[in-house]
């Protein structure tokens, strides 16, 4: 019989819920009194004290003896008397306490109650023991009302053709919201539906399924998001932690089958660089796991990738921790192919995205202290070639595309990866950056231009950040500063240049100025957002501020047409929503934000 549902949640660290009843009540360890309350969880101010909404039909009062004692904890669903007694005789024959006991034993320090229908297994599972768990029928108390779904959804996890849609619509709501609760045990919604799923992987035919393919692209990303980078994971107890981490592995395996077929899988793998980011909360809350060598080095043999720490150029400290658990999902993902799938998906008859390459190669790297380098390096060499041949080869109609944002994340990863596996490939890398936004930046496309001088003013945040983990992986600071052409970068940016060659070949840059000036007539809308990017620009470059200065003369004329715009009689409305950003309309709007860039 089925009793409780297991939730990991920001306010608890732990939840069981009792669906036969329809009053609930509260027990805490320290306080006797029931409580009654609409909500399926309650908070716990200790993480070594689990809170329990469990379902009572009469108060202690009313119980005159330990018979009749029993007798209700038989009739609430707790149906073994030796348990039940044990407890009773823990509790001093109170109920409330007693099912305290029978549903937390880790409440008992000198005698662990293990109850006999349990069948939660921590840690990862051989295929043997997923098809027994799986076999076993699954006892559970429902109400009239959903019986036919639950029966649907258990026929459809027997089915391997078919998703368990009923698990994933129900794991909706509990993802979504500020209260989140996100069951962590196999046999629930969470559990059900990724072992659902990678049964759908390794047919080939989970995007087939509407549901699986929404659970995989959407409900996947924000549930482990939650689960690995929220700040509650360090209030959840240790079984919470690990039922989470059984949950990782169960997405590893998922994502490692996935990746046997095309297309590339973008969202899983987003996501399996957040579960292989060191930094993430739930792997510094792990990060002094011991790694157990006999779970996989012996299947692995030369094939294993993840390792003790050494340190690395890429390390901003110089880490000693174990972290034993993100060693264990990366030797995982590596046992059930997930490597060998991975590079197959470089070999995709269509031309990749940079959106792709990106999420194939960026999974390692916030994890390249703790893998075998010179592994990383035979196995992705070619592939890291193949992706730096796709920036080199971008023609023009690219630098005008949205996705050239796509393009600018994986020169950033591929930089990360080059500065730890490829040294001597590093100065390349960052001259391939520079080089395209100086091809951007001559390009007259506005939204080119604006791009590559959104990226530029990315690079020179980073790079003189005080944060030491954002500048250690950004280029270099004196590569920016000891750039002999940089004045000559800011001038086509900034004004409009003729270059000729020869005599023969002349070419005409049309800077943001000349932008400007043709704007005001024909987009004053475009014209304003020209003026505030240089305003905004000039205050976090000094290069940039200081050739502004120098061609005042230059743009004069846009802040005489900027000014003379805020002294019409029109009058701002707080009421009117209204927005220089909107692109639906090409005239000026006078505005809070406008007079704010006037004044800078």
């Amino acid at each position: 019989m089925k009793r409780n549902a297991h939730t990991a949640n920001p306010s608890l660290t732990e939840t069981i819920n009792n669906n036969n009843s329809p009053k609930r009540c509260c027990t805490q360890k320290d306080n006797k009194n029931c409580v009654a309350s609409n909500s399926s969880t309650a908070s716990s101010s200790s993480i070594d004290n689990i809170s329990c909404s469990i379902v009572s039909s009469s108060t202690s009062s009313d119980l005159l003896n330990m018979e009749a004692t029993m007798d209700n904890l038989i009739a609430m669903g707790f149906s073994d008397r030796e348990l039940n007694l044990k407890a009773l005789s823990k509790a001093g024959n109170d109920i409330n306490e007693a099912i305290t006991f029978l549903t937390n034993p880790t409440c008992f320090n000198d005698d662990v109650i293990i109850p006999k229908e349990s069948t939660t297994f921590i840690g990862p599972l051989t295929k043997e023991q997923v098809d027994q768990q799986q076999q076993q029928p699954q006892q559970q108390m429902v109400s009239s009302d959903n019986n036919s779904s639950v029966l649907s959804d258990d026929l459809s996890m027997n089915n391997s053709n078919s998703f368990t849609t009923s698990a994933f619509l129900d794991l909706e709501t509990k993802v979504y919201g500020d209260n989140w609760s996100i069951p962590y045990k196999r046999d629930e919604v969470l559990g059900r539906c990724l072992l659902s799923a990678v049964k759908l992987a390794l047919a080939g035919t989970a995007d087939q399924d509407e549901h699986c393919k929404k659970f995989m692209e959407i409900l996947i990303p924000d549930a482990f998001r939650k689960l690995q980078c929220s700040h509650h994971v360090n209030n959840w107890g240790v079984e919470v932690q690990l039922g989470v981490f059984d949950m990782v592995e169960l997405l590893i395996d998922l994502i490692a089958a996935r990746l046997s077929y095309f297309p590339v899988p973008v969202q899983l793998l987003e996501t399996l660089t957040i579960l292989f980011d060191h930094d993430s909360v739930f792997q510094r809350k792990h990060k002094s796991k011991p790694y157990d060598r006999l779970l996989y080095d012996k299947q692995l043999g030369d094939r294993i990738l993840a390792n003790s720490p050494s340190p690395s150029t890429f390390s901003v400290y110089n880490r000693s921790e174990p972290y034993g658990w993100l060693c264990q999902i990366i030797n995982r993902f590596v046992l059930k192919d997930g490597i060998q799938n991975l590079k197959e998906q470089f070999k995709s008859e269509q031309s990749l995205t940079a959106l792709e390459y990106n999420a194939l190669l960026s999974p390692f790297v916030n994890c390249m202290d703790y893998i075998i380098v010179d592994k990383y390096r035979q196995l992705f060499s070619e592939h890291t070639e193949q992706a730096l041949e796709y920036v080199k080869n971008l023609k023009e109609e690219d630098f005008k595309a949205k996705s050239i944002n796509s393009t600018f994340e994986l020169l950033s990863t591929l930089r990360k990866i080059c500065s730890v596996v490829w040294s001597a490939r590093l100065e390349q890398v960052e001259e391939l950056h520079l080089n395209l936004l100086l091809k951007m930046v001559a390009l007259s496309n506005f939204n080119a231009k604006m791009n590559s001088l959104k990226e530029l003013a990315k690079i020179i945040e980073n790079c003189t950040s005080n944060i030491q983990s954002i500048s250690k992986t950004s280029i270099p600071r004196d590569i920016l500063i000891e750039d002999s052409l940089q004045t000559k970068r800011v001038q086509l940016a900034f004004a409009s240049t003729n270059e000729s060659s020869n005599g023969d070949n002349c070419q005409i840059f049309n800077g943001l100025y000349s932008l400007i000036q043709t704007s005001i007539e024909t987009e004053q809308r475009r014209a304003y957002q020209t003026v505030k990017f240089l305003i905004n620009l000039s205050n976090t470059s000094n290069a940039c501020k200081d050739y502004f200065s120098s061609t005042a003369n230059q743009w004069e004329f846009a802040i005489n047409w900027l000014k003379q715009q805020m002294q019409t009689s029109w009058q701002w409305s707080p009421a009117q929503n209204v927005s220089n950003e909107d692109t639906d309309t090409r005239s000026f709007q006078r505005t809070r934000s406008a007079q704010f860039t006037l004044e800078q």
